[in-house]
């Protein structure tokens, strides 16, 4: 498997991200683990349009150049036509140095918290009790490392749950999400910072 380095290449418009994505800024994966350097933030628009392409990039690695298009792709592009951020996926030999420590900014009213509340299986990736991500606006920050399945189910949820919902809303009664993988069970909690 490869490691990933995911990173802002070049930005055609004008990003209007919570904090606006600047060339450089990036994110690792490693193993099927997402780390932010210093915790983010990465937009949560521009990420949705990168994650599918991940765990297949992870595994690339000898087919033939004509087989199939993802071997010859290596940029994504948010879905903001304004913002046009071209991300670049860099396939690097894996490395099993620490990561740096993440420092991540203190809840803000208005702002959500993802938690990992509860594990039922064997989590592949680590993900324990107490692992969280935090949304403020449109940006996503990340304290540990944290499983690019779990993200992935959680993600389609966050844009709407930033802003205020109607009584009858499901999202007002049901706050839980689960991993994918059946293995894991990984239980996670979406709740809106003035909720905790």
């Amino acid at each position: 498997m490869f490691e990933l380095w995911v990173y802002v290449e070049r930005v055609l418009g004008t990003c209007t991200s919570h904090v606006p994505m600047v060339p450089g800024r990036g994110f690792l994966v490693r193993n099927g683990r997402l780390s932010f350097p210093g915790g983010g933030p990465v937009c949560i628009y521009a990420l949705q349009s990168v994650l599918p392409l991940l765990p297949l990039k992870e595994r690339i690695s000898d087919e033939e150049k004509n087989s199939d298009w993802l071997w010859r792709v290596h940029e994504a592009q948010c879905p903001d036509p304004k913002g046009r951020v071209i991300w670049r996926i860099e396939q690097r030999p894996p490395k099993h140095a620490p990561l740096p420590p993440a420092t991540v900014p203190a809840p803000a009213y208005g702002d959500l918290r993802v938690s990992v509340t509860e594990v039922q299986g064997t989590c592949t990736a680590g993900m324990r009790s107490g692992h969280y991500a935090l949304v403020r606006g449109s940006s996503l920050y990340l304290p540990q490392p944290f499983c690019l399945y779990a993200l992935q189910a959680v993600l389609p949820q966050l844009p709407a749950r930033t802003r205020p919902l109607l009584p009858d809303d499901w999202m007002v009664s049901e706050n839980k999400v689960i991993c994918p993988d059946p293995a894991g069970n990984v239980i996670m909690r979406i709740d809106r910072v003035e909720d905790d």
